[in-house]
């Protein structure tokens, strides 16, 4: 393999991958579950390749958009833009990430894990694909606020919590809306800057709909939601005494950018990094609290 190919992997998408995955695992530990190490070790690497398989599809996908699209936070220059010649072996890459984590999924399930597994690992998969693959391409049809949200908030901490207690269950659904929320609040940060340019190229999203301002507002009343998941309903279901004030983090990042609202790419930029920086606050916060409750 071209060794250049290992640019396009986004570092920090890893990262947010890994925690939460490790997220949804905890989650069950902390409710007094077991679970191997081989088995968690596995079920990661099913996360890691599936976040892989859309680091790969999605620039193959997106050459043209990304050649017009000005550079972003937490995003990197589209490798394929000035090395087109790696786009076959890209393609290539992202098809076997994708069959390895299904593979992996697949022979977990054999080994006792729950059949949700290979479901939720097939969802997230065709997720990432359709994501930027025409015809489809959600992220062009307002659908990709919906699809981060999927991906990010449930789909990843799911393979943590099956792989760890073997199956679905209510408890899970609970713990995993207001990360879905949090996967929302994602995806608007992220397109916040790149508004013009998506216009421009008639690519259809939400913030383009709704424009920076209301935006703004949106995340904030998501982040308060979401927070109130921690402070209501959360509070007896494992141990989360902490979350009401780790949750605080993104309202309190948001409610910046609200009381400067301003329409400019700029602030935009500004926004992004101060949100999406909160965010991954937040996933540590979770991950330290769950893991406080265990030992």
């Amino acid at each position: 393999m071209d060794l250049r190919l290992l640019r396009v992997i986004r570092v920090h998408i890893v990262v947010g991958g890994l925690l939460g995955y490790l997220a949804g695992a905890l989650f069950h530990l902390s409710l007094g579950g077991s679970a191997p190490l081989a088995v968690l070790g596995l079920g990661y690497l099913v996360v890691l390749f599936m976040d892989l398989s859309t680091h790969y599809n999605n620039d193959y996908y997106d050459v043209e958009i990304d050649r017009r699209a000005p550079s972003k936070p937490f995003g990197s220059v589209n490798l394929f833009i000035e090395n087109p010649e790696l786009l076959g072996a890209a393609f290539h890459v992202a098809v076997r990430a994708t069959a390895l984590s299904l593979l992996i999924a697949s022979a977990l399930v054999l080994t006792g894990s729950s059949w949700h597994l290979l479901v939720v690992v097939a969802l997230f998969n065709a997720l990432g694909w359709l994501f930027s693959a025409p015809p489809v391409r959600l992220h062009s049809r307002r659908l990709g606020e919906a699809t981060i949200a999927v991906g990010t908030g449930f789909c990843v901490p799911a393979v943590g919590y099956i792989a760890a207690q073997g199956g679905m269950d209510g408890a899970f659904i609970l713990f995993s809306a207001p990360l879905m929320l949090y996967g929302l609040i994602l995806s608007l940060c992220l397109q916040t800057p790149d508004l013009e340019t998506d216009q421009a190229l008639g690519k259809l999203t939400l913030v383009g709909l709704i424009g920076r301002r209301l935006s703004y507002i949106l995340v904030l009343l998501s982040s308060v939601v979401a927070s109130a998941f921690y402070f209501t309903l959360l509070p007896g279901v494992g141990a989360f005494e902490v979350m009401p004030l780790v949750s605080l983090a993104p309202i309190a990042s948001s409610l910046l950018s609200v009381l400067f609202l301003d329409d400019s790419q700029a602030h935009a930029r500004l926004f992004t990094r101060v949100n999406v920086s909160a965010l991954f606050l937040l996933l540590i916060g979770l991950d330290a609290t769950l893991l406080l409750a265990i030992m």
